[in-house]
């Protein structure tokens, strides 16, 4: 459609729509001979019509699309939650370990803290089948003067951090759990400050003596199994998942953290065992996490030790108790994840009540 031709019926119907109308009218006049209002208000003019000089323009009309219809999906609430199994890492309790923040004292408390988180997260979880606890070494210091075992830095000896503190605490933490789940599966491997000589074989290592301790006081227990690795690592299946454990100290570290090192020796790892969906390592004191590959990741897992100088020399980070727990499902694998607080006086502070970063 077209404005008619001058001197014709509909030409002057035209010029007194025209010159009576409003910016509105005019727009959907404009509209419908399929042009823009300036456009259609120029050729007007060119035809000799001009509006009066009080005429307001029409602002340009805007077509804004219409918003379909939101198909908004009804928030339901579960009647019932997926069986999953708990996994729960240990790292780095350096029993019999002496600082300004740490004593044998110190780490009852912070194992009696943890284990009331655990079994609060069980609770939130269920159904929750099994209970998986793996140490990842050096929980006991030990008192090597080659690894950091000083007479000024311990508390207790070997034998003392083994047997007086160490196995009731490990005893206590997996009897509790065993109340509350089917059964619990342990798992050790072991540190570098179990090695008490330089001579030593690989197993003869405080940690594994520690370990065969708790195994053999549990030994009654029916729904308690233990598992110690006879290597440097270990593989466990939690519901066709496997995890990949070492305690960490086989790479080397020069410019804190070795985070490149770790991944390339991980690389190495998941070649020699065929593959595995998760790692976890402890050692280093910090938390940290990174990805192998693809299908891959490895964990650091922070201590329950604090005040501990090694990290701060050679990392160059203070270290704070936090120990690790996460679900694990049938299909997804790996779920939830908790980084657990053992000691109320490490846990951050709301500015509102004078924390500070």
């Amino acid at each position: 459609m077209t404005i008619p031709r001058i001197n014709t019926p509909e030409w002057k119907s035209e010029v007194e729509f025209y010159l009576s109308s409003t910016p509105e009218q005019r727009a959907k006049r404009a509209e419908k001979l399929e042009i823009m209002l300036p456009s259609y208000e120029r050729r007007m003019r060119e035809r000799g019509i001009k509006l009066s000089g009080n005429t307001v323009p029409a602002a340009p009309i805007v077509e804004v699309p219409t918003i379909p219809s939101l198909k908004i999906k009804p928030f339901s609430v579960l009647k019932s939650r997926d069986e999953e199994d708990i996994g729960i890492v240990l790292a780095d309790h350096h029993v019999g370990r002496e600082t300004d923040t740490y004593n044998p004292t110190i780490y009852k408390g912070r194992m009696e803290y943890l284990l009331d988180s655990v079994m609060t997260i069980i609770n939130l979880h269920r159904p929750i089948r099994k209970a998986y606890v793996l140490m990842l070494g050096d929980m006991v210091h030990g008192e090597s003067i080659y690894k950091g075992g000083h007479i000024e830095e311990v508390k207790v000896g070997a034998y003392g951090q083994i047997h007086e503190h160490a196995i009731p605490a490990l005893a206590t933490f997996l009897m509790s759990l065993s109340q509350g789940v089917a059964s619990v599966d342990w798992y050790g491997v072991r540190g570098n400050h179990g090695k008490y000589d330089r001579t030593a074989v690989p197993r003869t290592n405080w940690d594994n003596f520690l370990y065969q301790g708790v195994d053999t006081y549990l030994g009654n227990q029916k729904n308690i199994t233990g598992h110690v690795s006879t290597g440097f690592y270990q593989l466990v299946d939690i519901r066709g998942f496997r995890f990949f454990l070492i305690h960490g100290d086989q790479v080397r570290a020069s410019q804190g953290v070795p985070l490149f090192a770790l991944r390339r020796k991980y690389q190495e790892y998941y070649a020699y065992t065929g593959g595995f969906h998760y790692a976890y390592n402890g050692h280093w004191h910090v938390g940290g996490k990174d990805h192998i590959n693809s299908v891959a990741d490895y964990t650091m897992c922070p201590p329950l030790v604090t005040g501990d100088d090694w990290a701060l020399e050679v990392i160059g980070r203070a270290s704070s108790p936090i120990q690790l727990a996460f679900g694990v499902h049938n299909r997804y694998g790996r779920t939830w994840e908790y980084h657990l607080h053992t000691d109320i006086d490490f846990a951050p502070q709301p500015f509102s009540n004078g924390g500070k970063l």
